[in-house]
């Protein structure tokens, strides 16, 4: 009997020590392009197979992504060869200042990204910490990527014209007014957001609403899902297509991890293909993903807490 559990403890700390290493040291390190095909409302038929690079969270100067980690994303998008690349937020300003990069370092990998139509950009919540903000936006726009706050532009695809609606973050300006931007306008609208947690606030005009922030939670846990997600949804958000009420929502788990460790959770950049939705092709609801939520973990600390006092008397 003893042997026997002698025998279970060390399968379970092999295992353990499989699993950590993995996390820890191997799939942070990974980067997967993920590549979707959506079919999506409001969206002209003329501008069926556009192609967009989706790119975010790259906090530049972390662990996992240098200049060289951005140089590989840079050659791994252009492969793709999109017509539209998206960055949504968190280069880091602080991470950057950090590194010590130079903005002649940050503009040329920047402007080594192509696209057929252009290069959007909007902040995060990691790029509006003063003095950094300024060096953010300096080698985004010498690098010719449009960055847009609370604002739209717009490009000609196929002879048809596109808007983009780019918002600040929600972190740091709670007060964005969406449907005051977006409501009046009379074409395709893709949205860029860095935080998810704007999407409820997003009209049903808009054709598709991108966004990152999540890095997907990070850490994914069989039938629990992430333990942490910097969302007030929970697991609602988290990462991937979501439609909610004829609404189309995307978010990637993006590139890097701020905790040190991604599990079943790679990182990812997303080439998305967009068409127009049909009969058959048309979604008014995904299954929502399930997981514990904050009410759940502070009932396990609540145990926990309880078990602890129990046997400590």
């Amino acid at each position: 009997m003893l042997k026997n559990l002698f025998y279970i403890f060390l399968l379970l700390i092999s295992l353990i020590t499989i699993i950590f290493i993995e996390a820890r040291y191997i799939e942070p390190n990974i980067l997967i392009v993920k590549k979707e095909n959506l079919y999506l409302p409001n969206w002209n038929k003329k501008l069926n197979n556009l192609k967009i690079a989706v790119i975010t969270d790259l906090h530049i100067g972390t662990k996992t992504v240098n200049i060289k980690k951005v140089k590989e994303i840079s050659k791994k998008v252009n492969d793709s060869n999109p017509d539209l690349i998206l960055f949504l937020g968190d280069f880091d300003s602080k991470t950057i200042e950090n590194a010590k990069y130079s903005n002649k370092e940050l503009t040329d990998v920047f402007k080594s990204f192509k696209a057929k139509y252009g290069i959007f950009a909007v902040l995060g919540n990691h790029d509006y910490h003063a003095p950094g903000e300024k060096k953010v936006k300096k080698f985004l726009q010498d690098a010719n990527i449009i960055i847009l706050e609370n604002e739209i532009s717009k490009f000609t695809a196929n002879t048809e014209l596109v808007a983009i609606a780019g918002f600040k973050d929600l972190w740091y300006f709670p007060d964005i007014n969406p449907d005051k931007i977006i409501n009046n306008i009379d074409l395709p609208i893709i949205v860029i957001m860095h935080n998810p947690d704007s999407f409820p606030d997003i009209p049903p005009t808009a054709s598709l609403t991108l966004s990152g922030h999540t890095h997907g939670g990070e850490i994914v846990l069989p039938f629990v899902g992430s333990p942490i997600v910097p969302s007030k949804y929970g697991q609602k958000y988290r990462k991937g297509y979501i439609v909610e009420n004829g609404k189309h929502l995307y978010v990637s788990g993006g590139v890097t991890t701020l905790s040190g460790f991604r599990f079943l959770n790679p990182p990812e950049i997303s080439i998305i293909t967009l068409h127009a939705q049909n009969d058959k092709t048309k979604i008014t609801d995904t299954k929502p993903k399930t997981g514990f939520t904050q009410k759940h973990w502070k009932q396990c600390i609540k145990v926990f807490l309880k078990l602890k006092h129990f046997y400590s008397i």
